[in-house]
Order: C-alpha cells, then sequence, then structure tokens
C-alpha cells in the first residue's frame, strides 16, 4: 500500500494511459516534479521511451479483471479515467457499453473504496444519461452510455470532488489525420489531446490541492477546456 501524498506533491492512477488523450496525460504526469507516484493499469505496457522509478506500470490481461489490482489503488490522490472506445473497435453495441460503462462503473467503485479523493473523467460533448438510446444507431448509444459513465464518478460512488470533461472533436494525432480531424483541424474546431491532458492535470492539481471552488467541475465543450488552462 502507498503512503498518502503530502500537502505539496501528489499521486495519481490511471486507466487508459496507452490510448491518445491518456498517454498524453501519463507524459505530463511523468514529468510533472509535484507528482511522485505515477500508476497505471492497463492491458497494455505504457512503453514509454526511458525508466521513471516513480511510474508503477501495471499490466493485466483483461480490464474486466480490475479487481485483481485492488491493493494497487490505495494511497493515490486523483484517479484518471481515460478509456474511451467506438462500437466498431468493440465489435457490438453490448461490449462497447461493457468496455465504456462497465469497466468505468468498476474503476470507480475500486478508486471509491481506497478513498482517492478525486477523480477526473473523459466524456463527451452532448453526453446525457437519461438520453434516449437506440442501440442500433450509435451517436444516441454513444451519447447515453457517456452521460452514464459520468454518473459513475458523480452519483455511483462517493469522492470528494470530480473532474468531468466534455470535449467536441479531438485531434488525437500530429500525423497520419483522419479525412474529418483533417478538415476539423483545417476549420480550427477541433481539441488536440495534448490541450486536453494538459486541462485535466490542471484541474486535478486544483482539486487535489483544494483550489477549486466547487466540489464538481463540468467542462463542455472545448472552448471551457482551452479556457482552463489559459
Amino acid at each position: 500500500m502507498k503512503e498518502s501524498s503530502n500537502k505539496d506533491t501528489f499521486k495519481a492512477i490511471i486507466i487508459g494511459g496507452t490510448g491518445a488523450s491518456g498517454k498524453k496525460l501519463l507524459n505530463l504526469l511523468l514529468h510533472n516534479d509535484r507528482c511522485k507516484v505515477v500508476t497505471s493499469v492497463g492491458r497494455r505496457s505504457v512503453a514509454v521511451s526511458q525508466k521513471y522509478d516513480k511510474l508503477d506500470d501495471v499490466v493485466i490481461d483483461s480490464l474486466f479483471d480490475l479487481s485483481s489490482t485492488e491493493d494497487k489503488w490505495f494511497g493515490h490522490d486523483v484517479f484518471f479515467n481515460c478509456i474511451g472506445t467506438t462500437r466498431k473497435r468493440a465489435g457490438s453495441a453490448k461490449e462497447f457499453i461493457n468496455i465504456e460503462l462497465g469497466i468505468s462503473k468498476e474503476a470507480a467503485r475500486m478508486a471509491s473504496n481506497a478513498k482517492i479523493p478525486h477523480a477526473s473523467l473523459i466524456s463527451a460533448k452532448g453526453a446525457n444519461h437519461k438520453a434516449m438510446a437506440i442501440n442500433w444507431i450509435h451517436p444516441f448509444l454513444y451519447m447515453k452510455t457517456m452521460g452514464q459513465k459520468e454518473q459513475t464518478i458523480i452519483s455511483d460512488y462517493s469522492f470528494s470532488s470530480v473532474s468531468i470533461f466534455k470535449p467536441g472533436m479531438l485531434i488525437r494525432y500530429k500525423d497520419n489525420l483522419t479525412l474529418i480531424e483533417k478538415l476539423v483541424q483545417k476549420r480550427g474546431v477541433g481539441l488536440n489531446v495534448e490541450i486536453l491532458a494538459s486541462a485535466m492535470m490542471f484541474d486535478a492539481q486544483k482539486g487535489i490541492f483544494g483550489l477549486n471552488k466547487e466540489s464538481h467541475n463540468v467542462y463542455v465543450g472545448n472552448d471551457s477546456i482551452i479556457e482552463l488552462i489559459k
């Protein structure tokens, strides 16, 4: 069990650290002198380019087996949920829900049981847990599931403070952009994942050190997220 951090430093645990946004956030945490421990839990190694003594890279066969890592969750100050998939990648509507909502719910339960005070989660603009959903129409299913995912840290379990990030279109990579990402970037309306990661880390430190005015912070849209780090 890790010891709790003092008032000047913090310890973070992250799921989804190998995805586009999670990878950027993990890298920022590793280079942040105030962050003394970074625990990544995932199916793949984060495969950073150099060795970091403060990195605990926990690799398991399936994120549906998160309970096997329970002892790794104690002593952290912030839990970051950066997992993300699509129905196409998941293979079906059921598996999409199992990944986005099922894994998020279990991770939130473990973070809450470990008394982690602050939780931070990536959702999507337009997400609404009360929305009508038709499983075979993915945009409806996606928005409802993202809203339900938000509830895993808002109301399902107990945290001292939570932050929800609801970006619009994300630009994941500078190279090899999809056609949609190229159009979004050209029109200047996309949000680079590096900006999202920076905002999440900045916000988490405010939450950990008691600088946020509200216990529940929701950042809707790319402009709101950009404004956070200006």
